[in-house]
């Protein structure tokens, strides 16, 4: 793949190949508002938003970076406070510029949200679920700032969370805050969002049909994702997770297959073509902003043990740990087994500097096993701490810091209680 002919857009990951910039951005964006939604996951009983906050600040719309100057860009990267990770890929990867930095140009921006932003702050939506696309526009959401000022987002997608069974995260970008730590004079935040109406309300697609979401409103998280690098790990403000469900595993409403090609460079990336007959089972997570291992590296399908774990109570009551891929854990008269992680990008023989994931809302932990063990799961575990290691929103520090510059902050520990959902999956289509 020649440089000169991809404009890679990275946080997340897209890649826009062969057709002149106007005709991808007419045909990404004629798709990305079609109204197709295919078992996409429900996180709860009523139409609600489960998470919504401030991800990072100033990223969203660099001008000047390409492939073509690397020093150039690099610099321009940190001037702007994003990351440039130093890169080690196989010697038959050419590195795209994502592989380099979450940072994105304006036109990058406008190939998806429809218009370019400059050095603009991400703030994704999550709602329980799924939006029609054909309803979303910017001037569907209202935010307070600290300050008192009612701001109105520049650009909205359903982007990253694009295949048909997720669609649930609205990433909306604007001018929203500074990095300032919390309690520090000066600092702007978010500290709530409301769905407003306009021309063309937003809706959800419900079990009963599309509903309305005018009037849905969310207090942002505490400020801020700046929070200092010393301060305790349950203090951090990096990324969480909103819910997790684990359910028998489908391949209904995976990828896209007659999306456009500049946007399902990533997949197929679901368990089943990753793991084959292994993948029985998927616990989805879903968070609420990206999360990988600096800001810039992709997450690997054989990152499980590096970030997660997941508990399960038998019937008496004991505790069993599942943190090892491939081990059998026996639990209740059956066994239980982590496979890896999916929904995030290819497969691939060599996961290097240089792999591409999605970057979106979800990861899927696959598992395999007797189903009297999957049941008695109840949580899944981000530790963050004690040898586990965090992870960043596309604001992160990356692998090479930039001294003297603030970066969004890794994840605090985190516990999440699991939807069992192998009875009644809890998707929805859109007929």
């Amino acid at each position: 793949m020649r440089a000169a002919a991809v404009l890679v857009l990275t946080a997340p990951a897209l890649l826009l190949t062969s057709c002149s910039g106007d005709a991808a951005q007419n045909v990404i964006q004629n798709k990305l508002h079609d109204d197709v939604i295919v078992n996409a996951d429900l996180w709860s009983d009523r139409p609600e938003i489960l998470g919504a906050g401030l991800g990072f600040t100033g990223i969203n719309g660099v001008p000047g970076l390409t492939l073509d100057d690397l020093e150039t860009s690099e610099r321009l990267t940190r001037l702007a406070g994003g990351a440039w990770n130093t890169i080690e890929c196989a010697a038959d990867e050419e590195p795209t510029l994502g592989n380099y930095t979450a940072t994105v140009t304006p036109d990058a921006v406008a190939s998806i949200w429809g218009d370019a932003t400059y050095y603009a702050d991400g703030y994704p939506i999550e709602f329980s679920w799924p939006v029609l696309p054909s309803t979303l526009d910017p001037t569907d959401f209202e935010l307070t700032l600290n300050t008192g000022e009612k701001i109105t987002p520049e650009v909205a997608s359903i982007y990253p969370n694009w295949e048909l069974n997720e669609r649930t995260t609205v990433v909306i970008f604007g001018h929203f805050g500074n990095r300032l730590p919390p309690e520090s004079p000066g600092l702007i935040w978010p500290v709530s969002l409301e769905v407003v109406e306009d021309d063309t309300p937003l809706k959800l697609l419900g079990p009963d049909g599309p509903v309305s979401a005018v009037g849905l409103t969310k207090d942002s998280p505490d400020p801020s994702s700046y929070t200092d690098p010393d301060v305790p790990p349950e203090q951090r403000g990096g990324p969480t997770l909103v819910a997790a469900k684990l359910s028998r595993m489908s391949m209904a409403g995976e990828g896209w297959p007659d999306g456009p090609k500049a946007l399902t460079g990533t997949s197929p990336n679901d368990g089943v073509t990753l793991y084959g007959d292994d993948a029985q089972y998927r616990l989805r997570v879903f968070t609420s902003g990206g999360m990988t291992p600096d800001g810039v590296r992709g997450l690997f399908p054989t990152d499980y043990e590096n970030h997660f774990r997941v508990r399960a109570v038998d019937s008496t009551g004991n505790e069993v740990m599942l943190t090892k891929v491939g081990t059998e854990y026996e639990i209740d008269g059956g066994t239980v087994r982590v496979v890896g992680l999916a929904d995030l990008g290819q497969k691939s023989d060599q996961y290097t500097d240089c792999y591409i994931d999605d970057r979106d809302n979800y990861i899927d932990i696959v598992l395999t096993g007797d189903e009297a063990a999957v049941r008695a799961i109840t949580q899944v575990v981000i530790p963050s701490t004690d040898g586990y290691l965090p992870l960043y929103n596309p604001g992160g520090p990356g692998n090479d810091p930039t001294p003297g510059v603030r970066y969004a902050a890794g994840t605090p520990p985190i516990t999440q209680n699991v939807l069992m959902a192998l009875d009644d999956p809890m998707t929805v289509t859109l007929d």
